[in-house]
């Protein structure tokens, strides 16, 4: 199981044009509050693809992988 990235961790990992993306619809990540939202979003995030993840092992095999249609 991948380890918990740490919320600096995250925080450092979003790139300046996305700061400034998220900043203009009111999403401030120096602002502590708007940090913990913002960690605890992608934390869950990250909890729903590891869930896919492991569905799609258990149903299809450790080489296989969902084709999807777009």
């Amino acid at each position: 199981m991948a380890r918990r990235r740490s919320a600096a961790e995250l925080l450092r990992a979003v790139p300046p044009r996305d700061r400034t993306m998220l900043l203009r619809l009111g999403l401030d990540l120096d602002d502590p509050a708007s940090a913990e939202f913002f960690v605890e979003g992608v934390r869950a995030a990250d909890e729903e693809i590891a869930d896919q993840k492991r569905w799609e092992r258990e149903r299809l095999g450790e080489g296989g992988a969902l084709l999807t249609s777009a």
